[in-house]
């Protein structure tokens, strides 16, 4: 197993890729901590993770990771519970949607704190109190290819996710010397909780955007979850820096051309 004994901290880890992260982890003998922002869901994924019998503890802490002080908090909950964290892997946000010149300053706002702000936050917190003394750790920020490429109606979101990404690159570098590794995955389309949303108000929208996937259809959770798996394990002990599009080459076809060989386009 990968990561056998090794404490894992997955945020917004309540559904999909965060949940299908998690229950990877476990499967490779890691211990997981769960973070949601609503107790409820937080419980309800304990529950579906130790269902498995996988044999690790499994830890769920509820709170809003743009707050510093709940992240300052969790990070201790985690010390007090394992003594230390291995691999963090920033999973948690959000996504708020409309005409840029019309988005209340509150919805920006949300977006950046949850998505850009909880994402240095726990970073900085498991590094600062943990991997840096230890001199050893791995953090896997999850983005999204909108931290590539413009997304319409969704300038916060866009905004947050390249900002995801600049974070990357600048903690992959400063912390280097102390032998964290930091990189990103940027998730295409995926049967996510996020997804389910889209699909629900414009449903016409989201298939017309599966039918311009090069390989033709969106990814699973779990599949996004692999490469997480991957980008924290040994087998990727020289990757740092790296930002990963996992998105069926929807990123590579910017083109506006349509996907060759298919009359469905």
């Amino acid at each position: 197993m990968r990561f056998k004994e090794q404490i894992v901290v997955v945020t917004g880890a309540a559904g999909g890729i965060g949940l299908a992260t998690a229950k990877a982890f476990c499967r490779e003998g890691a211990h997981v901590i769960v973070t949601d922002v609503t107790p409820e869901l937080a419980d309800a994924a304990v529950k579906d993770i130790e269902e498995m019998g996988t044999g690790g503890r499994v830890l769920g802490l509820a709170g809003d990771v743009s707050d510093f002080d709940v992240v300052d908090s969790h990070v201790e909950a985690v010390l007090q519970a394992f003594g230390r964290i291995d691999v963090l892997v920033n999973n948690a946000g959000i996504i708020r949607r409309g005409p840029a010149a019309e988005l209340a300053p509150e919805d920006w706002r949300r977006v950046i704190s949850v998505n850009l702000d909880g994402s240095y936050y726990w970073a900085r917190q498991a590094a600062s109190r943990s991997m840096i003394p230890r001199r050893a750790g791995a953090i896997v920020n999850v983005a999204s290819i909108s931290g590539m490429v413009g997304f319409p109606i969704a300038a916060p979101y866009v905004a947050s996710k390249h900002g995801v990404v600049g974070l990357t690159k600048a903690l992959a570098i400063d912390w280097a010397q102390y032998g964290i590794r930091v990189n990103a995955i940027c998730p295409g389309m995926t049967y996510s909780d996020l997804s389910k949303v889209d699909r629900a108000k414009n449903p016409e929208m989201f298939i017309a955007r599966e039918k311009r996937i090069p390989l033709g259809h969106a990814a699973q959770p779990a599949e996004q979850a692999s490469v997480i798996l991957f980008l924290a394990s040994d087998e990727a002990s020289h990757v740092n820096g790296l930002v990963m599009n996992v998105d069926g080459g929807q990123v590579a076809l910017s083109s506006a051309y349509f996907v060759p060989g298919r009359s469905d386009n």
